[in-house]
């Protein structure tokens, strides 16, 4: 094939190929990102920015479609002309060294692009949209509930999501003093927290109800110029609130709600979904991951949740052991200086779940169990109630735990005052002790092998985050290599449907290159749900879905690749 042909004819494809692509990618911008702009509440500058950073993705993602459509086309258009008669009479073979060849160079030239693309410009780009998103999640905060009165927040490590409902919201002035943090303002709030459901994510029980007339988020951005490794905090200071749990079994009835002057909510981690997705992570980071998946974020988070509640307990155990075989007492004292001095009531202290419950007999007349907090400057504040429940909150890189006493039913006296409150709250942070420290060393291999310290559902959960972790790895490695091939054998389907069946019809050119390149990204995805739906209850008839998702990625390519053979064929013999 002469030069002259070559370049006449790729140059030809490649006009027509970028002018589709950046049509695709277009309308595939603008209709994947209307909704999250338009309910992000998002500045201009901000909505430049996203439309600047998604663009990249949309390009590559439309790259299959626009090679078998600029295939279709030009091809189409030279059969129709009898052009190719011409080149064919001319000597010039059909096959793809031949008249196809600006086609082979033009897919491979897309693949290689795609492959690239996918591997290190997509992620890095998507990451700077999701800085963007992150920079204003304030005003999306007071967006979702001005048009639909609540607002969802996920949490990390597959933990429930936090329901925040409120009549109104406003952005409020930001502290000085904290920068990265926003702070929005909601008026008659209520705050729903949920049970973790490992074996059905769908059903979710409410734990927990915050209620308060006026309430003020704090959302703490990470750190972009130091770490991108910090998550976004929030937290909320309810003003004359009440907490309550869903269920009344084993409450008196004055236990189930109180007012507090104020009540602290938080903080909790906000799940980023781009950093946690091998979707957005480079080639670098998925290397990583396969040879090491417990430095993932997903297994971090679980090991993390371990080492976090096996902290909570070995603190309770031993504030228990104290109080029932010790003196009876426990003297806190508390990093700002503070000392507080806790004493039970009658009922032996009692272990439910991630609390310690202190409680006194209905009708009793022994002692009521009693909390004393005596601050630096003199001051102090006595509590006696009927029942008490303590919560441990381990921060290991501080190296403190925040003890957090809820004091039920409750006479509340300071130095000339005394009140009766339905709920009294005491939050307060002492230094780590040692043997809670040390719990924070242990790793994936310490809980399978050890089985004293985690129970059998735990061990399952590790396993089958561990399992689902590397199948994500690896479909998303082949996943990426096999949408790169596609735009080869795509481009080559489309070089033999325009010179077979002599169309140079726009319409008729899309419609043909949609279906073949939507049934390739479809199996492509599909496979990729196919190695990550590993089941909770993972039973002895139990088989990892890797291979037959992969099976399933690389299908859309091998149909594709049987079609282009037929009609390169065909081609050959006309």
């Amino acid at each position: 094939m002469s030069k002259t042909l070559f370049w006449y004819v790729f140059k030809n494809l490649f006009r027509v190929f970028v002018s589709a692509v950046g049509i695709i990618a277009a309308i595939m911008t603008f209709g994947g990102l209307l909704k999250p702009l338009t309910e992000g509440g998002l500045q201009l500058a901000q909505v430049a920015q996203i439309l600047t950073f998604a663009t990249p993705a949309m390009w590559t993602y439309a790259l299959p479609i626009g090679a078998l459509f600029a295939t279709s086309i030009v091809y189409g258009r030279l059969a129709a002309d009898n052009e190719v008669t011409a080149i064919r009479a001319a000597g010039i073979s059909l096959g793809p060294l031949g008249l196809g060849m600006p086609a082979l160079v033009m897919g491979l030239l897309c693949a290689l692009f795609s492959v690239v693309s996918l591997s290190f410009i997509v992620p890095a780009a998507s990451l700077r949209v999701e800085r963007t998103v992150v920079s204003n999640i304030g005003q999306y905060v007071v967006n979702r509930i001005e048009q639909q009165h609540q607002v969802r927040l996920q949490q990390p490590g597959g933990h429930a999501p936090l329901t925040v409902y409120a009549r109104s919201a406003t952005l409020g002035e930001p502290d000085p003093e904290s920068p990265n943090e926003q702070v929005v303002i909601l008026y008659d709030v209520s705050i729903v927290t949920y049970e973790d459901n490992e074996k059905d994510r769908k059903l979710q029980v409410p734990e927990e109800f915050y209620i308060a007339s006026e309430a003020r988020a704090y959302i703490r951005q990470p750190d972009y110029e130091n770490s991108d490794e910090d998550p976004v905090l929030f937290r909320a200071s309810l003003t004359r609130g009440m907490k309550f749990p869903r269920t009344t079994v084993g409450r008196t009835e004055n236990a189930i709600a109180g007012g507090v002057g104020g009540l602290q909510f938080g903080p909790f981690e906000l799940r980023s979904p781009l950093r946690e997705n091998t979707k957005f992570m480079d080639i670098r980071r998925l290397q990583q991951l396969l040879a090491h998946p417990e430095k993932s974020r997903r297994m971090s988070e679980i090991l993390r949740d371990f080492i976090r509640r096996d902290q909570e307990r070995e603190y309770l155990a031993n504030l228990q052991n104290e109080l029932t075989y010790g003196l009876g007492i426990m003297k806190f004292r508390a990093l700002n200086g503070d000392e507080l001095t806790l004493q039970p009531g009658t009922l032996a202290p009692v272990l439910e779940g991630d609390k310690l419950v202190l409680g006194t007999a209905l009708g009793g007349t022994g002692q009521s169990v009693k909390l004393i907090h005596r601050r630096k400057n003199a001051a102090w504040i006595e509590s006696i109630s009927r029942e008490a429940h303590i919560k441990v909150f381990p921060d290991t890189d501080a190296k403190r735990l925040s003890i957090k006493v809820d004091l039920l039913d409750a006479i509340v006296r300071g130095e000339d005052y005394e009140n009766a409150m339905a709920s009294f709250q005491r939050s307060f942070n002492i230094a780590m002790p040692a043997p809670v420290l040390a719990i924070a060393s242990r790793s994936a291999k310490h809980y399978l092998a050890d089985t004293s310290t985690i129970m059998p559902e735990q061990k399952k959960t590790l396993l089958r985050n561990q399992m689902k972790q590397e199948n994500s790895v690896i479909s998303e490695m082949h996943s990426r290599a096999s949408f790169g091939i596609s735009c080869l054998v795509l481009t080559m389907v489309g070089y033999g449907l325009g010179v077979m069946f002599k169309s140079g019809n726009y319409l008729t050119a899309f419609a043909v290159s949609v279906i073949p390149a939507l049934m390739s990204i479809v199996l492509i995805v599909t496979g990729q749900h196919i190695c990550e739906n590993v089941p909770p209850d993972m039973g002895s008839t139990f088989k990892n879905p890797l291979q037959m998702g992969l099976i399933v990625i690389w299908m859309g390519n091998a149909i594709v690749l049987m079609m282009a053979v037929v009609l390169l064929v065909k081609l050959r013999r006309t």
